[in-house]
C-alpha cells in the first residue's frame, strides 16, 4: 500500500471464481483477495479475533466502465456491510486486474465474458 493509503497491484488478488448479475445491470462480481492491512485502509478492527476477517468484492459493469467495491466483516456472530469508494487509481487496477484475469481464464474480454454468461442463462444453461 502507497504511503496515502492507496492500494497498488501487490496489495489485492481478483480470484477466478466470477458471477454475472443480469438482474442489477451488468454487473460481474468478483472476490477480492486482501494481502494489505485491512484495519489500516478501512478503520476496521480484525487483527485482534482470528474469528474476525474482511471479504472483499468488485461489481464491474464493463459496458459503463464502472466499479463498486462492497465489503463485509465477518464474524461469528453475524456480519456487517460496507461500500468503499475507490480513488481513480484504485479504480483503474482492480477494473485491469478483473480484465486480465476473464483473459488470462477466459480468454475473453470482459463484456465477450458478460455476453456469453447471459446467453447461458437465457438459454437455461447456468
Amino acid at each position: 500500500m502507497k504511503e496515502n493509503n492507496e492500494l497498488e497491484r501487490a496489495d489485492i488478488a481478483v480470484d477466478r471464481e466470477m458471477e454475472v448479475d443480469c438482474d442489477i445491470g451488468q454487473e460481474i462480481t468478483v472476490y477480492i483477495e486482501t494481502r494489505f492491512d485491512v484495519d489500516k485502509k478501512f478503520g476496521v478492527q480484525t487483527a485482534d479475533d482470528d474469528s474476525t476477517w474482511l471479504n472483499m468484492y468488485g461489481k464491474y459493469n464493463p459496458f459503463k466502465d464502472t466499479l463498486r467495491i462492497e465489503c463485509e466483516i465477518s464474524r461469528d456472530n453475524g456480519s456487517e456491510y460496507f461500500d468503499y469508494q475507490p480513488t481513480d487509481s484504485e479504480a483503474q487496477l482492480i477494473k485491469e486486474m478483473i480484465a486480465d484475469k476473464i483473459r488470462e481464464e477466459y480468454h475473453q474480454t470482459p463484456q465477450e465474458f458478460y455476453d456469453d454468461i447471459q446467453n447461458e442463462m437465457m438459454m437455461g444453461g447456468v
